[in-house]
């Protein structure tokens, strides 16, 4: 085996495993995702029990809990590349929608990230010090660190 071949059939492994990987993730982040589809709709049913003298609102919080029901029912019995062909043609259909759902996910999630990083103001950014540089000693000297004449 010649050293082109050895290279192809590494690269091969390695991305057989990133996509079993990746796979793995979604199907863990899916699931997640169901389990809080299942709370929203056990809640929002919940409401609609509250509310039973009020037909509108009633009617309402049970149609709203059973349609993330069956959402989150789909969710689950889809894998991760229905799920992305799914999307791409939804794209395709609605790109103004798709691309205005992104922006919200995106601001939701960055709203998100910001709520659950710890809040230590004190704490200024993190430097690396030569001790932690990985590339200390890999990396030629720049010409501008030197003294001018």
């Amino acid at each position: 085996m010649n050293a082109k071949t050895k290279a192809k059939e590494m690269v091969e492994d390695g991305k057989e495993a990133v996509t079993k990987e990746a796979e793995a993730r979604a199907a863990e982040m899916r699931d997640d995702v169901a389990d809080h589809g299942d709370t929203i709709s056990s809640a929002t049913k919940k409401a609609a029990g509250e509310f039973e003298d009020y037909d509108a609102v009633n009617s309402f919080l049970t149609q709203a809990g059973e349609a993330v029901e069956d959402a989150t029912n789909r969710l689950r019995e889809r894998s991760l590349p229905d799920m992305v062909e799914d999307l791409s043609a939804f794209a395709r259909r609605n790109p103004l929608l798709f691309l205005g759902g992104a922006a919200l996910a995106g601001f939701a999630a960055a709203r998100f990230l910001s709520a659950s990083a710890p809040s230590d103001a004190d704490d200024g950014p993190e430097l690396i010090t030569a001790d932690d540089d990985v590339w200390s000693g890999y990396l030629p000297e720049s010409p501008h660190t030197g003294t001018h004449d």
